[in-house]
């Protein structure tokens, strides 16, 4: 299992990819009632589909809660997703031998184990409990005005809209129907369609961003809201690198054109420009929260590998068998958008 300790909530996960379930358990939470339909549209997104980039594995994901009478959430509550289409016989040929980049070889180093099936506590199956809850506090965070989207900004190479482009406009994310990027999805399918016929992945970036974000929410050092919104993406498996605002962007800049100038508006202080991310010093500052979230491809792939058998103590090649994705990063962005949530409601929570 894996636990969140925040300020107020507490969110374990729980289960394995190839266990009869896997699910969540929240304590601290905010009385809430959802909209359950609502609910299932988010994790629907999440949801393997019948695309160039989905793994095959196809998986209900419907929710069993505990502790929620009439769709209301009330401190304490649990959520059950149980799998129901798992083929562990593809892994039997990696008994001992661990898949470069995945976490069979730190999780052997950590705990001595040499079953690698559908990459057990590990997986990316476990987000959808990650999505569960994070789509109920997406719901309650709209109802005070608050509203979290994210979408693919690149896949590979082939570079989609992004918000250093310039403003996007809520309206603009929300058009978004098939393929979650605001430009570009045709050339992004067709690059995965390529990598996957050569039996290979690829990762690429996710934005999101944050609108009617609370003012003064955070504070310095060790509390400050990045750290803690960069924490909870980090739970996600395949990110590898998180930036807010311009970010790495900024160390080319001159300090005159990294700043963002602040200005009187019909009697309220504006900030010019969003190069901060919405963001001073760990605090909100009335900007939209810009982020962007590098992710690597999937690890499991059709070609040829070296690795080495920890049995035998020997090299060896393996080829992966089985159900994976040719790319992972349509699939996350559900997940982005509900690891910024449940950071967010843990500190408006703990205000």
């Amino acid at each position: 299992m894996a636990i969140f300790k925040g300020k107020t909530l507490t969110v374990e996960i729980y289960g394995e990819s190839h266990q009869e379930k896997i699910g969540a358990t929240v304590k601290g939470a905010p009385k809430y009632t959802f909209d359950q339909q609502k609910l299932l549209e988010f994790l629907d997104r999440r949801k393997a589909k019948s695309s160039v980039y989905s793994t095959s594995r196809k998986e209900d994901d419907l929710p069993v809660f505990t502790n929620v009478v009439n769709s209301t959430i009330n401190g304490e509550f649990s959520v059950d997703i149980f799998n129901k289409n798992t083929k562990s016989g593809d892994y039997d040929n990696l008994y001992g031998k661990p898949r470069p980049s995945h976490a069979d070889y730190t999780s052997y180093l950590k705990e001595g184990n040499l079953n690698y099936k559908g990459g057990g506590r590990f997986s990316g199956r476990l987000t959808a409990p990650l999505c569960a809850v994070g789509g109920i506090f997406k719901q309650y965070l709209e109802e005070k005005g608050i509203f979290i989207h994210a979408y693919v900004s690149k896949i590979g190479k082939i570079k989609g809209k992004s918000y250093l482009d310039g403003e996007i406009k809520r309206e603009e994310i929300l058009s978004i129907t098939k393929f979650p990027a605001l430009s570009n999805s045709e050339e992004m399918l067709e690059h995965i369609k390529e990598v996957k016929s050569n039996g290979d992945s690829v990762g690429g970036i996710i934005e999101c961003i944050v609108y009617g974000m609370k003012t003064g929410v955070g504070d310095n050092l060790f509390e400050g809201l990045e750290g803690k919104i960069s924490s909870l993406i980090y739970a996600v498996p395949a990110v590898k690198g998180v930036e807010f605002g311009s970010g790495f962007s900024l160390a080319e800049m001159l300090g005159s054109e990294a700043n963002d100038p602040l200005a009187y508006k019909d009697e309220k202080v504006e900030i010019l420009t969003n190069n901060a991310g919405g963001i001073n010093g760990g605090i909100s500052n009335g900007n939209p929260i810009t982020l962007r979230v590098a992710v690597r491809p999937t690890p499991s792939i059709a070609k040829p590998q070296k690795t080495v058998d920890l049995v035998n103590k020997e090299n060896v090649e393996i080829q992966i068998q089985g159900r994976h994705d040719a790319c992972i990063v349509p699939r996350a962005v559900p997940c982005i958008e509900s690891a910024v949530a449940i950071a967010l409601v843990d500190e408006l929570l703990g205000e």
